[in-house]
């Protein structure tokens, strides 16, 4: 992995610990903070191992933590009664949690192989000294892709995990526990988006770099 992409890797992972403490801190407050089970088990043993689950796309990993959504399909309707109001389901909880589904992990980082493949080739071939800098440069952001899909994986299970831990039985409507679970179910939501917006944007400042190499040619 080049300097560059090891930097990116640095920077993701801080952002993604500030998104986990803040998470963390709230499921705490309202005594969310049961072992895991199960699939996200697994998959946060191979985060945890590999750096990556290697998960196909992010649509499973999201659909492992999706039974804490039914705690607000349950309790959402009186809570939005006695403070008069509608509740609609999938606009407020459901659409907000199925924001990051049909990433195509497996796909980005099989593009990311073939790319660097290509480089391997290339320079195999000596080129000139010129052509060899753009060629490092192309694989350099193979590199950066494949970084960036593991952010993004790490993200999307951060977010299914915090509303998996939601998942309650209680019958009856709690207010106070309502609040707190609707602000780890907002936090999860906003830090899954903002934190891939930002990998978003430096894969995007990774890709006009590369271009840029090849306009060289």
């Amino acid at each position: 992995m080049d300097d560059a992409s090891v930097r990116m890797r640095v920077v993701f992972d801080e952002r993604i610990g500030d998104s986990r403490a803040e998470l963390a801190d709230l499921l705490t407050r309202c005594g969310c903070t049961g072992a895991r089970t199960g699939y996200l088990a697994e998959l946060a043993a191979r985060l945890e191992v590999f750096g990556s689950a290697g998960e196909p796309s992010s649509t499973p990993i999201l659909d492992a933590g999706a039974d804490g959504l039914e705690f607000f399909r349950r309790h959402g309707p009186e809570h939005a009664r006695r403070r008069r109001r509608d509740f609609d389901f999938d606009a407020e909880i459901g659409d907000r949690y199925a924001a990051q589904r049909d990433i195509p992990l497996a796909e980005l980082r099989a593009d990311a192989q073939q790319l660097e493949s290509l480089c391997s080739d290339m320079l195999d071939g000596r080129p000139e000294p010129w052509r060899r800098v753009v060629w490092r440069r192309l694989g350099c952001f193979a590199d950066t892709l494949r970084v960036a899909c593991d952010a993004v994986e790490r993200i999307v299970f951060d977010k299914a995990d915090a509303v998996h831990r939601l998942a309650d039985d209680l019958e009856w409507y709690d207010g106070d526990r309502y609040e707190a679970r609707l602000a780890v179910f907002d936090a999860a939501c906003r830090h899954a988006d903002e934190d891939i917006a930002d990998v978003l944007r430096r894969l995007g400042e990774g890709m006009v770099a590369a271009e840029a190499s090849q306009d060289v040619t």
